[in-house]
């Protein structure tokens, strides 16, 4: 899979999800059914837990979203509009400057 380049979007809970615009990548802790309003605006999630039969995980594959999970602290570490690559390959996100 190719890298995604985008603006992050930090999703803290459900209420966040209605102001997702388009072309981001989600990240968040987990992600909940209300993400479903807004999955078709999102280029990638990037969450902090792994589970293969996580929400996260079944949204995914559902619709076809690419996703990371286990990025520890990406909550922290990441903010709203900042600019990143993710790397499906490597499983990482980073800033770009």
């Amino acid at each position: 899979m190719d890298n995604i380049k985008g603006k992050v979007f930090v999703a803290d809970s459900e209420c966040d999800y209605y102001k997702i615009k388009k072309d981001v990548v989600l990240v968040a802790q987990a992600t909940h059914p209300g993400i479903v309003i807004a999955i078709k605006k999102v280029k990638a999630i990037v969450t902090e837990i792994e589970n293969k039969l996580s929400h996260a995980a079944i949204i995914s594959r559902e619709y076809g979203v690419p996703l990371i999970m286990g990025v520890e602290n990406a909550t922290k570490d990441f903010k709203t509009g900042d600019e990143v690559v993710v790397d499906f390959n490597r499983k990482t996100i980073c800033k770009i400057k």
